[in-house]
């Protein structure tokens, strides 16, 4: 074959390749193959989307010919277009997009501007624009500007951003907490800046109209559609509770989240004393319960007792916590739709509770423990080092239920009929010509329980970040996602469950972490052995030294210097010790690396070598 011709072959070979991608971009077809479909509508968004009654216009503004733009934001730009587009071809003609360029001094960068959305400037110098306008009739929401550190959440941000603009009222929200869930409304310090909500609390306001009940209060607001009540104090009246009661047995959803010990009322508590003496420890009444509610539920739960579990124990380098559980896919009901994308969530010294058999009520399990769980007094978890903490659990061969839903025809707790309030008598409400409502004995409803209340607090779910000067948030976990999956289902807007999380933040490697888990163990019980023999040295020193006081001089003494050789020796044994058990704890996760480095990158090429081989012989026993 003459070299014309091989370079005639050449270009038509790359002809038709041009020509096939050509074709094959222009086919509407796409294919996810991500774990977590990043780059298609779900169902859920589908679904909402054949919803819409009246055209919804979508105005998309991007500065795609801003100069110098960074290859990630033209990259992250570009994924935003393309999933704003799917939305327009799924939307069935109610969905009107317009693709807008803000250059600058334009009328395109005022209509912007007007419509709150947030120009930033890049590292280069360069303003840019990346946000979306979304208008039905008169109302109208926008997102500022798309963070890519929260390119997980761009379809739920999307599908909330349709679904309120669809709205003429938020359902109502009440929140009834002791946690510091809502910023104060000033500064703790004059010339500090505001406090900002806990993100959960801001999620839940983009749905919701939050209405906030102070724990002292004695009824709850008038035309509360859903109910929010976390870590409960214990001294709720009888009165809030009667409120709280007949609103549940109006069949109207309620959140509850309680807690056998909450590090964030134990932080309060000794940032409180430590501002007010100098110094203070955290409070033991750190416990919460609903006590008189939970009773007439058949719901079973101590209070001062956490749940701890080796084999769900947060872990991290040489750090284990077994009462701080990590749920992942298997110890979570993935037929519960708020916990279907519900991929790692963390809850800390929590809690657990079960269904009395004669309860009368439904309870599907949300999320559970291992076998390998038990219980320990919530009062020890502060004072007790993890190896000894670990050989406290002692497994009781069962699931625990950590969160679950009751469903099912609720009983009242107030058989005997309404508490007369505090402040009100009879004559009063006669004098003011108030009916009495009705009273309710029992009622459909359904109740989210959930015994832990940290996993809410922005410490333990998200991270901070300040991107080109606007506050943006990085998830941690699936906290927040469960969060506002659990709240939009019991408030009814089922359609954006299952949107969040999508591109999660934790991928852990769970064979690796159960690894260090029992190798962990394995090292906290050698450690606390050999720290208690350390410890009846240092008795043994300081009581030999003690013999010394007085003479103004401590002599070494053949009997201190030989205390003194045996501590070394112990602690050189403890150093050894811990050397060999983190090398054998190395030595099986390198083990583990190699072949899996082996498997994604050794083998391709050589199957691939391996089916070259074997297509040339097979070729050339055919020729002869």
């Amino acid at each position: 074959m003459s070299r014309s011709k091989r370079a005639h072959i050449a270009i038509l070979i790359l002809i038709n390749f041009l020509l096939l991608h050509y074709i094959v971009s222009s086919i509407p077809l796409r294919i996810d193959v991500t774990e977590e479909n990043m780059f298609s509508l779900s169902k859920n968004t589908k679904t909402l989307l054949s919803k819409i009654e009246d055209p919804v216009t979508l105005d998309f503004y991007y500065s795609k010919s801003a100069k110098d733009l960074p290859i990630r934001f033209k990259n992250f730009a570009n994924r935003v277009e393309q999933m704003i587009k799917q939305y327009a071809n799924a939307g069935g003609g109610k969905i009107r997009l317009n693709i807008i360029d803000p250059q600058p001094d334009t009328p395109e960068e005022e209509n912007a501007i007007a419509a709150g959305l947030h120009g930033q400037s890049l590292p280069s110098g360069v303003t840019v624009f990346l946000g979306l306008v979304a208008t039905q009739a008169d109302n109208e929401k926008s997102i500022a500007f798309f963070d890519w550190n929260k390119e997980g959440f761009l379809e739920y941000d999307l599908s909330r951003l349709i679904f309120e603009t669809q709205l003429l009222a938020k359902p109502r929200l009440g929140l009834l907490t002791s946690l510091p869930l809502q910023a104060p409304p000033y500064p703790m310090m004059p010339g500090q800046p505001p406090q900002e909500d806990q993100y959960v609390v801001q999620q839940w306001e983009s749905v919701f109209e939050v209405e906030s009940i102070e724990p002292t209060a004695i009824e709850l607001p008038n035309s509360l559609d859903i109910l929010a009540i976390i870590n409960p104090p214990a001294t709720l009246s009888d009165s809030l509770l009667y409120e709280i009661d007949q609103h549940i047995l109006k069949g109207k959803p309620v959140f509850i989240a309680v807690d056998p010990s909450s590090r964030t009322i134990k932080q309060q508590s000794q940032q409180s004393q430590m501002g007010m003496m100098g110094m203070g420890q955290p409070s033991p009444d750190s416990s919460t319960s609903f006590p008189k509610l939970f009773d007439a539920w058949g719901i079973s739960y101590d209070s001062m007792q956490a749940v701890g579990d080796p084999n769900l124990a947060y872990s991290q380098a040489n750090f284990i916590q077994p009462s701080w559980l990590v749920f992942r896919d298997t110890n979570i009901n993935k037929d519960f739709m708020p916990t279907a994308d519900v991929s790692a969530s963390l809850l800390l010294e929590t809690g657990a509770f079960k269904l009395e058999e004669d309860s009368g009520l439904e309870l599907t399990p949300v999320m559970t423990t291992t076998s390998g769980a038990g219980q320990v007094s919530s009062m020890i978890l502060d004072y007790t080092q993890q190896g000894a903490l670990l050989r406290q659990i002692e497994a009781g061969d069962e699931e625990l239920v950590v969160a679950g839903l009751l469903n099912g025809e609720f009983k009242t707790a107030f058989p005997d009929g309404e508490p007369a309030a505090p402040d009100r008598d009879e004559d009063s409400e006669e004098a003011t010509g108030e009916e009495e409502a009705e009273h309710l004995e029992s009622g459909q409803s359904s109740v989210f329980i959930i015994a832990d209340t940290d996993w809410l607090m922005d410490q333990f779910s998200i991270r901070r970040l300040n991107f080109l000067g606007m506050n943006t948030y990085q998830p941690l976990n699936d906290n927040q996602t469960l969060a506002s999956n659990v709240m939009n289902f019991l408030g009814g807007s089922r359609d954006l469950i299952g949107l969040q999380g999508k591109g999660t933040q934790d991928r852990s490697f769970e064979v690796v972490q159960q690894m260090e888990v029992k190798a962990q163990q394995a090292f906290q019980e050698k450690l606390q052995q050999v720290e208690d023999q350390l410890s009846g040295i240092q008795q043994e020193i300081q009581k030999i030294a003690s013999q010394q006081e007085g003479s103004g001089l401590i002599v070494a003494t053949p009997e201190l210097a030989e205390a003194l050789k045996k501590h070394r020796e112990e602690e050189a044994k403890l150093r050894g010790e811990r050397r060999d058990i983190r090398r054998e704890l190395r030595k099986d996760i390198n083990s583990l690396k190699w072949k899996l480095i082996f498997v994604n990158v050794g083998l391709p090429p050589l199957a691939l070598v391996a089916f070259g081989l074997f297509f040339f012989r097979s070729r050339r026993q055919q020729s002869l």
